[in-house]
């Protein structure tokens, strides 16, 4: 693999995810399209890449008070069980049907990017109703 290749996605990722763009939307595609790694093996680096630089987001929104910590376990418990049955069902999926179902998914979302309203035009709406 071409280590300079490798530096600079991981610094329009971060350029990216600084402007509130991407993460693994982002770069599970650039792995595959531009690395040529299997989708499996991006995911899995993806998930692995985002560890350490959740552990400090999680550090900076504790010192800042920005947890809700009951509903963090609650997420956590459910999150646990949900991405071991996930990475079972991926690693067990063909890679191209893998693909599709992540290239369908990032086509939902661009969707409803597109044509959702901004949710505060949509609380207002709500207010001016009652």
């Amino acid at each position: 693999m071409d280590t300079i290749l490798i530096v600079g996605i991981s610094v329009a990722m971060g350029i990216l995810l600084g402007m509130g763009v991407g993460g693994g939307k982002l770069l599970i595609p650039a792995l595959v399209l531009i690395i040529g790694i299997s989708q499996q093996t991006a995911q899995g680096t993806t998930l692995a890449v985002f560890l350490p630089i959740s552990l400090i987001a999680i550090y900076t929104h504790i010192r800042e008070k920005n947890i809700s910590y009951k509903v963090a376990l609650y997420l956590i418990a459910g999150s646990v069980v949900g991405a071991f049955i996930g990475a079972q069902v991926a690693a067990s999926l063909d890679t191209d049907y893998l693909r599709k179902i992540y290239g369908g998914f990032m086509l939902a979302i661009g969707f409803y990017e597109m044509f959702s309203k901004d949710p505060k035009t949509r609380y207002r709406a709500h207010e001016n109703k009652s």
